[in-house]
């Protein structure tokens, strides 16, 4: 991403991912007019990226086609269907490999996110100073005959950047690899805390893979 950034600020979304407005670096649905003007959210691991343009009704990114419509998210998420009715404080629904269930709750330093995402264990800690979070992340063909493993990425950055973007490692099934988590502040005006978290969890289950490791 371009630009200064601020990331994570107790009066964004109890902790939010906050920042000037600036885009990442390449995603592939910058060309497309309905995201025109949209901002992007991304993580790098180690030199690759994975990205969403978020342009309400619009979130569209590297593995990402969703729209966002009276409260509910719908559309593809890697290769499978995803659809998540949200509310203040939680998200239901569907996703590619099973259940949806999240509850999204303040903490006396931050806010935590725990519950189920596409059907297996999902936990988020986000603190003023720590970006925690342990994610599913599957590989085969959802709702087919092909067989399906599901793995975990586990991310932990603790250091925040001059530029205010969350730094650290992830391991995604093969060695720790620098991370990098963006998200500008000018998103707090077309979501909502829970609707940014929702995005936030199909972009880090969806997360970029380096060379030394195999794509889900």
């Amino acid at each position: 991403m371009r630009g200064p950034w601020k990331l994570w600020a107790v009066t964004a979304i109890a902790v939010g991912l906050a920042g000037a407005s600036g885009g990442c670096r390449g995603g592939p649905g910058l060309g497309l007019p309905e995201i025109k003007g949209g901002i992007e959210i991304g993580v790098r691991r180690g030199s690759a990226w994975s990205t969403i343009t978020v342009r309400p009704p619009y979130l569209i990114g590297s593995r990402t086609n969703l729209k966002l419509q009276k409260g509910k998210i719908s559309g593809t998420v890697g290769s499978g269907s995803m659809r998540v009715s949200i509310e203040k404080d939680s998200a239901q629904g569907t996703g590619p490999y099973g259940a949806i269930s999240v509850d999204i709750d303040d903490t006396a330093d931050g806010m935590a996110l725990e519950g189920t995402w596409n059907g297996a264990r999902v936990v988020v800690r986000i603190t003023a100073e720590s970006f925690r979070a342990t994610v599913p992340v599957y590989a085969g063909q959802p709702g087919g005959a092909g067989i399906f493993q599901v793995s975990t990425c586990q991310y932990v950055l603790d250091k925040v950047e001059p530029d205010g973007s969350r730094s650290g490692m992830s391991i995604c099934g093969g060695l720790p690899e620098d991370t990098l988590i963006e998200i500008p502040a000018a998103i707090h005006s077309w979501l909502t805390r829970s609707e940014l978290m929702v995005v936030l969890l199909a972009l880090l289950s969806t997360p970029p893979y380096t060379v030394m490791e195999t794509s889900q």
